[in-house]
């Protein structure tokens, strides 16, 4: 064997790496093709190059027909027609899970509900252990600090990330909790984090805060000029927002499941 084919055979062909991506959940709500193009017409009209290229996950949680009343390839084939990628579908029936293996699409469990949450099981413990001591006849202050004690030890203690440098077009920088950044995030650039977004400069590229399921996070931002701002998946395109608080200081939070802007 000559030395260049012996290297050949004991190089490394290839190296597994674990990494974090953002992935678009379409969430079902009817099997109707002609409903679900419309609307990705109207959606896809206010913002015609953002959603290039995007990898989609279909949800079927809420799905009102029949799952099995879907057709996904069609539905896979009219994404694509809008720019999307089709990637993995969510929950469903068991026909569902083999129609998509069927057309070489992943498919991933249904997504708990909240109360099934490790967080609702912490409040429930938390109410139990409100009931128990009152039981006992302990003064409400002891049963609030217990209450409380339970609660501190169930939220991890994690450090906020701060970026001093400004954010390129096509950076995308992750933190999972707070992210700070002193200076101005460019159109392209992404920022996603667990906690809230605190940008000091223009705001000019995507702002997503409260990734994992932290209704509370919020965004503050110097100098408004987002392409997309998203708050636990609830999300707004330049287009829907108050053209009023472009270019100014704004707060971004999330109540009744809609986002809302406030000057600073």
């Amino acid at each position: 064997m000559t030395p260049d084919l012996q290297s050949q055979s004991t190089a490394t062909a290839f190296r597994m790496k674990g990494g974090l991506y953002t992935l678009t959940t379409l969430e079902l709500h009817v099997a109707t093709m002609p409903l679900i193009k419309k609307q990705l017409q109207l959606m896809t009209q206010k913002a015609p190059n953002f959603f290039q290229q995007t990898p989609v996950v279909i949800a079927l949680e809420k799905l009102q027909t029949q799952p099995y009343m879907l057709n996904i390839s069609s539905l896979k084939h009219l994404l694509y027609d809008f720019g999307m990628i089709l990637v993995a579908v969510r929950g469903g029936s068991e026909s569902a899970r083999k129609e998509a293996k069927l057309h070489g699409i992943a498919w991933l469990p249904a997504a708990k509900s909240r109360s099934e949450t490790d967080d609702s099981s912490e409040n429930n413990t938390a109410a139990n252990v409100v009931k128990i001591t009152k039981s006992r006849g302990l003064p409400d202050q002891e049963n609030i600090s217990e209450v409380e004690t339970k609660l501190e030890k169930s939220v991890p203690d994690i450090i906020a990330q701060i970026v001093e440098r400004p954010v390129r077009s096509g950076q995308q920088i992750y933190s999972p909790g707070d992210l700070v950044v002193l200076g101005s995030v460019s159109t392209g650039a992404e920022l996603v984090a667990g906690g809230h977004i605190h940008v000091y400069g223009p705001l000019r590229g995507r702002a997503l805060a409260g990734v994992n399921g932290h209704q509370a996070a919020r965004i503050f931002c110097g100098q408004f000029e987002a392409e997309l701002i998203s708050v636990c998946g609830q999300y707004k395109l330049p287009a829907n927002s108050d053209r009023s608080y472009w270019g100014k200081s704004v707060l971004v939070s999330l109540k009744d499941q809609c986002l809302h802007m406030a000057a600073l």
